[in-house]
């Protein structure tokens, strides 16, 4: 699951081949499911013959829907599947079914079942419980008030609020469908799943657990507490090889480890990769980049967390207090979250104004690298073809003249800010501006300076929108369900 929380053609690769096919089977069950009960009356069953095995009391009466045998303290029966205990029992010998009403608990092979009141068909196997439902499965604990089962197949439809719980983490949500021999699951409505360093919800989920397959889709929020992300989107997706996809308005928001800084990253689709020491995120379709240092778009994006390098193409932009630097690819090397050098190519721009005159000093050149001492700049390296104009202020700190150089090679040392030193190298060429030829017009091949486009600081930050899931189950547990639990205390801790 956030572990890196996706596309079902693109996945089914030989390595995930099997994982694709399970989830197939997922929304097939789900389809044979509704038309199991819609054809039921229809199929031919084998009738399952139910023993009774002890009963306080016993007697038989007729009523309008016909023999009715009925059983009450300590009721205890069997089938060839099933071990049925309950405080009574109605046995309707002439409709197939038996009602049973308190303190209800059912061994099966796989697992218990515990509610309040059971109606089950001998001719279907398919059971109704409600009240205070509890199954304990190999890999899971659920609670529901009300759930339909099938004990042929081993699926289960809660259509109340349900709770899952495993040594993993808990999910909770309004409704949902558990496979059990596949462990895969289907979940709808205010879907939250929470564990020791993750938490995700969305509108819907499909799950192929065994398989850490996992598909959500609406209102889609991730968290990832070691990571210190947070992710919202429409749709994600994840798998066992620590990819995750979130798409239809994807953002993601990650804070340093120092927690001094926030990055947030929004795209038409985000795609997080984390294996073993390596962790990637990247960008795809207008793709916008806010921190504290600086901000950027492009339309596509990657980061190695290894590496700290943040890559940008695709008509890229960077802005860098009154630095934008626009090209096809933008590199930003950071180091503790800090830009410790841009390198851009190729024809890359780079347009300063001047913060008293609105003159634009402006660099080009096929390739331009700019060093960062302190988030201040204290280097730029541009080759080849480079060329550039400066302009300079009198006493008076007024527009005064221009230079304009070309050259092979520009290499120029900045102190807070401003020029120290300038070299150049092999095909010089340089002219002097004066103000009367009005410097102020000239500007540069693909000159670009957009400060409106630049992408704001978010409004609001990404938080989940719901409430916490409960520590405690849905309601109190049943009795025989609290004494099933003691017991396996207690067994638990026994010697050998």
């Amino acid at each position: 699951m956030i572990k890196a929380s996706t596309y079902p053609a693109a996945l089914c690769k030989p390595q995930l081949l099997h994982t694709c096919i399970r989830v197939s089977a997922l929304f097939l069950l789900l389809i044979a499911w509704g038309n199991m009960f819609q054809s039921e009356s229809k199929q031919a069953y084998a009738q399952t013959q139910v023993r009774l095995l002890f009963t306080e009391s016993l007697r038989g009466e007729t009523t309008e829907l016909g023999r009715v045998r009925i059983l009450r303290g300590n009721v205890e029966m069997e089938t060839d599947d099933l071990h049925i205990l309950a405080d009574s029992v109605y046995q309707y010998l002439d409709r197939n079914f038996i009602d049973a009403f308190g303190n209800i608990q059912i061994r099966t092979e796989n697992q218990h079942i515990w509610a309040d009141t059971l109606r089950y068909n001998t001719l279907t196997d398919i059971s109704r419980f409600r009240g205070r439902v509890v199954v304990e499965g190999p890999s899971a604990r659920l609670f529901s008030q009300e759930m339909l089962y099938n004990f042929i197949f081993e699926i289960a439809e809660f259509p109340r609020q349900i709770r899952m719980e495993d040594e993993n983490g808990t999910l909770q949500a309004d409704r949902g469908f558990y496979f059990s021999l596949p462990d895969s699951a289907a979940f709808y409505g205010n879907v939250q799943i929470a564990d020791a360093t993750q938490y995700a919800e969305a509108d819907t989920l499909y799950a192929v657990r065994s398989a850490d397959f996992f598909k959500m889709r609406g209102n889609v929020y991730l968290e990832d507490f070691e990571e210190r992300t947070r992710m919202r989107g429409g749709f994600s997706q994840s798998d066992s090889t620590g990819f995750r996809e979130l798409r239809d308005h994807a953002r993601l928001q990650r804070v340093n480890e120092a927690r001094t800084d926030t990055t947030f990253l929004a795209a038409d689709r985000i795609e997080v990769t984390n294996r073993d020491t390596l962790s990637t995120v990247d960008g795809f379709g207008n793709v916008e980049i806010w921190a504290e240092r600086y901000a950027a778009l492009s339309e596509q994006s990657t980061y190695n967390d290894q590496t700290g390098l943040f890559r940008l193409t695709g008509d890229a932009r960077l802005w860098q207090k009154d630095l934008q630097l626009s090209g096809e690819t933008i590199d930003i090397q950071l180091i503790d979250d800090e830009i410790e050098s841009l390198f851009a190519f190729p024809e890359p721009v780079a347009v300063t104004p001047d913060s008293l005159t609105g003159r634009f000093n402006q660099i080009i050149g096929d390739s331009l690298r700019i060093y960062f001492d302190a988030g201040e700049i204290s280097k730029m390296r541009v080759e080849p073809n480079s060329e550039m104009i400066i302009h300079e202020r009198d006493e008076n700190d007024r527009p005064e003249f221009a230079i304009q150089i070309s050259a092979e090679r520009l290499i120029m040392h900045f102190n807070e800010g401003n020029i120290d030193s300038l070299k150049y190298y092999r095909t010089i060429d340089g002219r002097y501006i004066p103000e009367a030829l009005n410097p102020g017009e000239i500007r540069l091949q693909g000159f670009q300076y957009e400060p409106e486009r630049r992408p704001a600081k978010p409004a609001e930050w990404l938080f989940p929108s719901r409430d916490p899931i409960p520590e405690e189950p849905l309601f109190p547990l049943p009795r025989r369900n609290r004494e099933f639990l003691d017991e396996q205390d207690i067994s638990a801790i026994e010697p050998e």
